[in-house]
């Protein structure tokens, strides 16, 4: 976790002036909507760092269908991989079927859920005093988010 905080930092001193472009921006809405500011920051691409709206994270990110979310959490919760996929199946038949033929030769980054954390981990920082700014930073094989003081 210590290191996770500290690759954070590291990334917000290097991308220093889109944060503040960004927070500034974040500074004049008057109310949190999902059209509010937040950055996307992605090591080693050929875009390391842009400014989106929160509501536009999950053209960015890459995710996994909602079919498979209930399967994320059984795995987090530490079921087996074959019997949390025979429950899911189960439980939504062709949908989560079709949901894991779908995603078998790739690995999204993050599921529905974590984009939902995302955007209540940004009203959060909104509603805080001074307000603070959603930063979300796609790894190669996961996505992070921290907030970070606006302006």
């Amino acid at each position: 976790m210590d290191n996770l905080k500290a690759q954070h930092q590291q990334l917000a001193e290097a991308h220093r002036p889109v944060l503040a472009m960004a927070g500034q921006g974040l500074l004049q809405d008057s109310c949190w909507t999902l059209q509010c500011n937040a950055v996307l920051l992605s090591p080693g691409s050929s875009h390391p760092s842009r400014i989106v709206s929160v509501g536009e994270l999950s053209q960015w990110l890459e995710h996994l269908p909602p079919e498979l979310d209930a399967f994320v959490r059984l795995r987090q919760g530490g079921m087996a991989l074959e019997q949390a996929r025979a429950q899911c199946l189960a439980e939504q038949g062709e949908p989560f079927r079709a949901a894991w033929e779908q995603v078998q030769d790739r690995h999204p980054l993050v599921t529905h859920d974590n984009l939902a954390e995302f955007a209540a981990l940004s009203q959060k920082g909104f509603a805080r005093t001074p307000r603070e700014l959603l930063v979300v930073v796609q790894w190669p094989q996961q996505a992070t988010a921290f907030l970070l003081r606006a302006g």
